[in-house]
């Protein structure tokens, strides 16, 4: 075969995969499949962030931008004042350390039907640690003294104590709409509590109060949330998935 006819062969040939490639990466992406924590579906994930994924964060030589892995673009943003978190490893862990301070999220995100994800790490159980929330008013959702307190336009709700965050955790929480809202701790016991508002959280970290801002002190290594109920072998799933990747011990 002479020179032309092997280079005309190879354009062909990487012509061919690149068109197969592109038609199964289309189908897979349109139908709603892209591989998640624990091969769940990804309907409805509306973030997934990954501190174990270098590439995904910004750093100069702080948290400036943090890549959202769920394909509907809700970045995560340094705020424009205060000392942005840093990145670093613990132990052989990926984190993203909060010092009073948090992010903000690209796009808002409803939180009266989510099933939320976070692998964090406390360093101490009392005072508040806002998880999702908003900087005008005080609505979102915080770890205060081992419970999850709901803050909605100002009105509060807890849940029983569902466990300590000194040490990597995975945290549940799972949103009902007008029902009862749930959380829990390493696939552990799950502990009621009532938002029972309509409201959408734009930063993580970070939640207005009647008395001041509260930013988080804890780390964050992983987040991942959906905008629906996911199933009990999904949540499963997930817990499982995050319990091997992180180290963190769950049933």
């Amino acid at each position: 075969m002479s020179g032309r006819h092997i280079a005309l062969s190879l354009l062909i040939l990487i012509t061919s995969v690149a068109a197969q490639w592109s038609t199964t990466m289309s189908l897979s992406v349109s139908a709603g499949t892209i591989p998640t924590l624990g091969n769940v579906s990804s309907s409805g994930l509306r973030l997934w962030t990954d501190s174990s994924e270098t590439a995904t964060l910004g750093l100069a030589p702080r948290v400036r931008f943090w890549f959202d892995k769920s394909g509907e673009a809700r970045h995560l943003g340094a705020l424009s004042s205060g000392v942005a978190p840093y990145a670093t490893v613990v132990s052989g862990t990926g984190q993203v350390i909060f010092e009073d301070n948090g992010l903000s999220i690209a796009q808002p995100i409803p939180l009266s039907s989510i099933t939320a994800f976070f692998v964090l790490r406390g360093g101490i159980d009392t005072g508040y640690h806002p998880l999702l929330g908003r900087m005008d008013r005080a609505s979102g959702l915080v770890v205060e003294s081992k419970r999850i307190r709901s803050f909605n336009s100002g009105a509060s709700n807890s849940s029983g104590i569902i466990g300590s965050i000194n040490t990597d955790t995975i945290l549940m929480i799972r949103m009902n709409s007008s029902s009862t809202d749930y959380a829990s701790i390493n696939g552990g016991t799950e502990y009621s509590f009532s938002y029972g508002g309509n409201d959408s959280a734009t930063h993580i970290g970070v939640i207005y109060t009647s008395s001041a801002m509260r930013y988080l002190r804890a780390s964050l290594s992983e987040v991942a949330i959906w905008d629906r109920a996911l199933t009990a072998a999904e949540r499963t799933s997930v817990i499982r998935a995050l319990g091997t990747k992180w180290g963190i011990t769950v049933p």
